[in-house]
């Protein structure tokens, strides 16, 4: 396009595209401008030089964001194989003036919030305008990403020794951009204009006229292929004046204008292949960033070396591939490619022939292919000049000096807290919890009482958002968490989630926070009189207690708070499991384990004595006005402490399965006995006999509304366990010790009896290690010894001879 003697070159390319980059690349030496103009923020131009600095290394993203809200904001990522970033790393280079064309980062944000999210829903699902999609339909094409691919990022035909992305050099290069041109201008035809790209595109043909009105001789523009036909002027088949500039300012000056409540700030931060991805949310996606780096960075044979790239991965993994599977692969892939028309065998054919050939058809380890070839977990690099908030500068030192590198890559961290490094490691990691910037996610058990945890640590671009939202707290990492918390605690409703706050706090050593919180739990436990909010506060505080000298953290004044709500609890346990409803009851019992698990866990009498006599009260009222399952869950939680005995415990459940009872109440009682735990059914036979004594008396439609209950308690037993109840059950009929004697000693009957009988004194020889004659007591021969009706006598030297 020629303007008043200077001449304009418009470059519109597919997002991402390594073909469109490589056409760019070639485009550009071609054209040899003298000014170039990228779809991009231009309220970012300062932050171009940074792009040629050492250290910066792709994927990157330009972050902007609102200074006084800076969940507001917005990234234009870029992958190294962006024809942007090409174009910029082109000019950066050459010393040729650049810069971004599209409406600034500002304007961007305050766009009607409701219009910005129509926008992004119709760029990720296709609703609206496709021209991509209207092309390939023309073309024949099921999908869009298919045809593109072909025509554009497959270009170069299939002679020579590249394979993919080959582009021709000089004027061919924007032969084919003025192509893409036409065949957008003939789409968009009859298409509307969405408000927001009308916009866009009046500000980038703005930002044209500047550059040409500048001096510029020669300007390249490298836009969305969409933009081509709006910043050319092709219209209806012919050449078209674009919108006269007065139009274009009357349609930017409807935008809002800056105030100091939506000031933007931009910056670089480092980018991933897996925020490139559809699956990311990012609109201008692409489903395969690593397949396109392949494309772009292989200068021939790209089906044969990728098929290795991924045998290589395999054979990491230990999946036998040999040679002549990549061989065989590599026919199948140019195979399908040739019965689908395709000029080169694309991602989908090269990924079912490695299902076919090197996976032999089993598709378990397309997704690891997937994860690390398809779509990759490359991180980019900032250098250190790049603007950034105080508290991502801080990170940064610490990461540096505690060796905690910030990659894509997930890597486990098992913390030993009794080195220096680990201990400020887990400190580290648990302030950017209290900050929600997961970079570091606890795995495995992670006691306090212990001087281990692991931790997956993953470096996600979106974590710059929040570090930069987290900056209003603090200049550091412990400074902002220590505001936080405490900004926190004031929002915190409840006591229990207070004390969780509270343990947090001491494991990320921040005192500045501990000990308001504490006079906050103190204040607050005084005055509360919700026994389960209690018994949820009780057990973080007792773990603290018991095991916080593990990090050398201190709590102060938290003996006598924890005391003071062991004491409350004990006090109002009993009334508070009095007239409650199913729901309530099922919401306590928990609670009433957590809270005698820290209580035992302490072991100081000045709390436990309380709390058992509490206990004790509550399993006496079975019946009496408690509910069931607290009243059977009380009985439980005594017998395990071994205050109760098995003759106290069955007197219990006697008194609670009585005849004169509420069968519902029952079924509730054992519950609470026996939920999670069926060994005191298959140690204890009276216990079990009285359950099935109670099971037998109950009628018919009593039976059947408590047999579900029973069911739901018994499948809280492990499969061993009701094995052995249901032995147990079996013998229940037998006279005492009978039972158990046939359980243990019966002798197979049929062809195998003789085989048992003859290797029976022999086994015995090696379990007691001397030989048992006939006629003593302990030979099961012997008339005194139990079993004597259904052993037979034989002889130690009994020759072994084949059954019948």
């Amino acid at each position: 396009m020629n303007h008043g003697g200077a001449r304009v070159v418009l470059l519109g390319v597919r997002h991402h595209g390594p073909g469109s980059a490589r056409a760019v690349s070639a485009a550009l030496s071609a054209f040899e401008p003298d000014r170039i103009l990228i779809e991009g923020p231009a309220d970012a131009d300062p932050l171009i030089p940074l792009a040629g600095a050492e250290g910066m290394e792709p994927p990157v993203a330009l972050l902007a964001y609102r200074e006084q809200d800076p969940k507001v904001s917005a990234f234009w990522p870029f992958a190294g194989f962006s024809p942007e970033w090409i174009a910029l790393r082109y000019a950066i280079e050459r010393g040729i003036g650049v810069g971004f064309c599209d409406l600034p980062a500002a304007a961007s944000l305050s766009q009607d919030t409701k219009a910005q999210a129509r926008d992004r829903d119709r760029d990720r699902t296709g609703d609206g305008p496709d021209p991509i999609a209207r092309l390939a339909e023309a073309a024949g094409y099921a999908d869009a990403e298919t045809w593109w691919e072909d025509v554009v990022e497959h270009r170069g035909g299939r002679s020579g020794p590249r394979e993919g992305a080959r582009q021709a050099d000089g004027g061919d290069s924007l032969a084919a951009f003025d192509a893409i041109a036409e065949a957008m201008a003939a789409v968009r035809e009859h298409e509307p204009t969405p408000e927001r790209d009308a916009l866009r595109e009046a500000h980038m043909r703005s930002v044209l006229r500047a550059a040409l009105a500048e001096g510029a001789r020669r300007v390249a523009v490298v836009c969305g292929a969409y933009h081509v036909p709006a910043l050319s002027g092709i219209c209806d088949g012919r050449e078209a004046q674009p919108p006269a500039q007065a139009a274009d300012k009357a349609l930017l000056a409807a935008l809002p204008k800056q105030t100091k409540a939506t000031a933007t700030k931009l910056t670089w931060v480092p980018w991933t292949h897996s925020r490139l991805s559809y699956h990311s949310g990012y609109g201008a996606g692409i489903g395969s960033p690593g397949w396109y780096r392949h494309l772009f960075e292989t200068d021939d044979h790209v089906t044969e070396r990728w098929l290795a790239s991924v045998a290589r991965l395999l054979r990491d993994e230990r999946h036998p591939v040999s040679s002549a599977h990549l061989i065989e692969a590599t026919r199948l892939a140019r195979a399908l490619a040739a019965l689908r028309g395709r000029p080169l065998p694309g991602l989908a054919e090269l990924t079912e022939a490695t299902v076919a050939v090197l996976c032999e058809g089993r598709e378990e380890p397309l997704a690891l292919i997937g994860r690390e070839l398809v779509v990759g977990e490359d991180l980019g690099t900032v250098p250190g000049g790049v603007p950034t908030v105080p508290l991502a500068a801080d990170l940064a030192r610490e990461a540096k000096r505690l060796r905690v590198p910030r990659t894509a890559t997930r890597k486990q961290y098992d913390l030993d807290l009794r080195n220096a490094t680990d201990l400020e490691r887990s400190k580290l990691f648990h302030r950017l919890g209290l900050l929600g910037v997961d970079w570091a996610v606890a795995v495995g058990s992670r006691s306090a009482g212990t001087f281990r945890e692991s931790w997956d640590v993953t470096w996600e671009p979106l974590f710059e958002v929040r570090l930069v939202e987290a900056a209003v707290w603090g200049t550091t990492v412990q400074s902002a968490a220590t505001a936080k918390a405490l900004e926190t605690a004031e929002q915190t409703e409840t006591l229990g989630s207070l004390t969780v706050l509270v343990q947090r706090c001491l494991t990320a050593d921040l005192p500045g926070a501990v000990d308001p919180l504490i006079a906050q739990v103190q204040n607050r436990a005084a005055l509360d009189t919700d026994i389960a909010d209690l018994a949820t506060a009780l057990p973080p505080l007792a773990g603290i207690l018991r095991y916080g000298d593990v990090r050398g953290t201190r709590a102060d004044g938290l003996r006598t708070v924890v005391h003071g709500i062991a004491v409350r609890i004990a006090i109002g346990l009993p009334p508070a499991c009095v007239n409650v409803d199913d729901d309530a009851a099922h919401a306590l019992a928990p609670s009433l384990a957590k809270v005698h698990a820290a209580i035992q866990t302490l072991d100081e009498p000045a709390i436990r004595d309380p709390w058992m006599r509490a206990l004790r009260q509550v399993a006496d009222l079975g019946g009496a006005g408690a509910h069931g399952l607290l009243a059977g869950r009380a009985a439980r939680l005594l017998s395990d402490a071994g205050v109760l005995g098995a003759e106290a415990v069955a007197a219990l459940m006697a008194r609670a399965l009585s005849r004169g009872g509420e069968p519902a109440g029952a079924a509730g009682w054992l519950e609470g006995l026996l939920a999670g735990s069926g060994l005191v059914l298959a140690h204890d036979k009276a216990l079990l006999r009285l359950i099935d004594d109670w099971l037998a008396g109950l009628d018919a439609d009593r039976f059947e509304h408590v047999v579900p209950l029973l069911r739901r308690t018994f499948a809280t037993f492990t499969a061993p366990e009701r094995r052995t109840i249901g032995e147990r059950v079996a013998h229940l009929g037998a006279p005492d010790g009978a039972s158990a004697l046939a359980e243990r000693s019966a002798p197979p009957t049929g062809v195998a009896a003789d085989w048992f009988a003859a290797a029976l004194p022999t086994v015995r020889l090696l379990l007691t290690g001397s030989p048992s004659h006939p006629g003593s007591p302990s030979h099961p021969g012997s008339p005194s010894h139990p079993g004597g009706a259904v052993s037979a006598e034989v002889a130690p030297t009994r020759k072994l001879e084949p059954a019948p």
